[in-house]
């Protein structure tokens, strides 16, 4: 019975960790753009993708960005052995919840002019790429007025209308970055950047956990799981405050085109709060309760690097606009991105004082620690924008990425298969002001998962007597998709730089004009000339 608990802690540390990270990226132009932004960082999302793009905005900018995700989860619970070909219909599929989730970024700066160079200070408030709530089907354990107790009595019984409550029934995840950022031009060449981050979390989330085998009831299938076995688990566990940071670099080499790189370690987040258990009847028939409600759970978040290049092969004056001024035109930018998934080793959860009493004997909750062998990921992105004239332009972006997480531990807390982003939108240019919409989405991907390893939470330990493997509950058919709706506005108030060289093709030496022919130089004159007459004076 003490495992049970302690299986219930390792279980909801698992899920917590592991829910909506991550679905695209930050900020409305550069997921216009496939999320390729390292090189070009000119507006405040720079704080994310590369401080050191901040130079670019002097005197007082100001960035609002949201993005309205529709993550998209399904998935059918297939017992072990089953057949992609043929799978079973005995349970519903279930899907995540049809609500939408706002992913925001705001941020203001101000650039001060020293001489030729710019120092930039901003500020800025967002969260991880990431949709951090889902809800799946809550079981019904309400059972028929006309049935005795028993597994055929429930009105909805939980193995149809929620399979996946042994993987996860909801999760609120919050995660923000206050962020301070600097950033530096020490040569027109060279940009450099720093943000200083503070990590503000709160984690929320249910799951059930499987008591029978203290009866020696260890389903293998999960038409066997009883229901009347099932327990609830609730935690509520708002997160310490920690620091974190991001440090970029951008080299401009000539003025059509840059290259940048940030880099940003793990983050560890360290959570304390509530944990609730709601026993099944079985230990509450039999005099079992729980004592405390506090645990704490310490989980990572990865290394990210970002590398990316830019180049701006056409740039022109813009129909109507100032002739004098070549701010319309073509960019285009790449991007590799790197996560160190792998750098989560084990996720741990402590309970604090809990225990559990049974037959007048108190047993301590002990920590307890899950592998979740996850990997690396990494990133190509690629994207264009073209200022068509004065008042708008047209961006266009595709993003493609390695999945986290193998099939043996996939499951409906982790949906990140090997996908591809495709994205695009317009921006509309008001003066000082511009204006951002545009879309993002992943095509719905099929994920069959025959070799399942994530195994149902239970009483037995694995060196107790008489021990049975848990049965497996990940197996069977996912499918993952969704889109994100892109809305930005930014402007840049008293910074305007000088307007930027157009850029023609070379066709010799940069010197190729005339020589200066040497003024001729008077001749002497001729010995020959006839003097003038000398003055005479008048007579008297």
């Amino acid at each position: 019975m003490t495992r049970f608990l302690a299986l219930t802690v390792v279980c909801l540390a698992a899920s917590a960790q592991a829910s909506g990270f991550y679905f695209g990226d930050n900020g409305a132009k550069a997921m216009t753009q496939g999320g390729a932004f390292t090189a070009q960082a000119d507006d405040l999302t720079a704080m994310f993708y590369n401080p050191a793009g901040l130079t670019q905005l002097r005197g007082f900018s100001f960035l609002g960005d949201i993005q309205i995700l529709r993550h998209q989860v399904t998935y059918s619970r297939q017992d072990p052995g089953w057949d992609p070909n043929n799978p079973s219909s005995l349970v519903n599929t279930v899907s995540s919840q049809e609500s939408p989730y706002f992913l925001p970024f705001f941020g203001a700066s101000y650039g001060f002019a020293i001489g030729p160079r710019t120092l930039t200070v901003g500020l800025g408030l967002f969260a991880p790429p990431s949709q951090g709530r889902y809800d799946y089907p809550v079981p019904n354990y309400t059972q028929r007025a006309d049935c005795m107790s028993g597994m055929q009595c429930y009105e909805e019984r939980p193995n149809r209308f929620a399979p996946q409550r042994y993987a996860l029934v909801n999760t609120d995840i919050l995660i923000a970055y206050p962020t301070l950022s600097v950033a530096f031009d020490p040569f027109p060449w060279l940009q450099v950047g720093a943000s200083l981050q503070l990590t503000v979390s709160h984690f929320k989330q249910q799951q059930v956990l499987y008591g029978g085998d203290v009866l020696g009831d260890n389903p293998q299938s999960q038409r066997f799981e009883n229901p009347d076995y099932d327990a609830m688990v609730t935690i509520d566990l708002p997160g310490q405050v920690g620091v974190t940071g991001i440090f970029g670099v951008m080299v401009r080499p000539v003025d059509w085109l840059s290259f940048g790189a940030s880099i940003r370690p793990p983050i560890n987040f360290h959570a304390r709060g509530k944990m609730t258990v709601d026993l099944p009847q079985f230990f509450q028939n039999a005099g079992a309760s729980v004592k405390g409600d506090t645990a704490t759970l310490d989980m990572t978040m990865p290394l990210e690097l970002k590398v990316g290049g830019r180049v701006v092969p056409l740039r022109h004056a813009c129909a109507l606009g100032d002739a004098s001024r070549q701010d319309c035109g073509l960019g285009i930018n790449v991007d590799f991105v790197y996560q160190g998934w792998d750098s989560v080793k084990q996720l741990l959860l402590t309970p604090e004082n809990m225990s559990l009493e049974f037959n007048g004997t108190s047993t301590a909750i002990a920590p307890f620690a899950v592998v979740k062998n996850w990997q690396p990921t990494w990133s190509i992105r690629g994207g264009a924008s073209y200022r068509v004239f004065q008042y708008l332009s047209m961006s266009l972006g595709v993003m493609y990425e390695t999945a986290a997480a193998k099939t043996a531990y996939y499951s409906v807390d982790w949906t990140h298969p090997q996908r591809v982003f495709i994205t695009g939108g317009v921006t509309g240019h008001l003066g000082p002001i511009d204006v951002i919409v545009g879309m993002h989405g992943t095509p719905l991907n099929t994920t069959d998962v025959v070799d399942g390893d994530v195994r149902r939470g239970q009483t037995s330990a694995p060196d107790s007597p008489g021990y049975m493997v848990p049965g497996v509950v990940n197996n069977g058919r996912y499918t993952s998709g969704g889109y994100g709706v892109i809305l930005g506005v930014r402007g840049n108030f008293g910074g305007v730089r000088e307007p930027a060289k157009p850029i023609e093709p070379s066709t010799g030496p940069v010197n190729q004009s005339k020589p200066v022919e040497p003024t001729p130089v008077a001749p002497p004159p001729s010995e020959n000339a006839t003097e003038p007459a000398p003055a005479v004076a008048p007579e008297s």
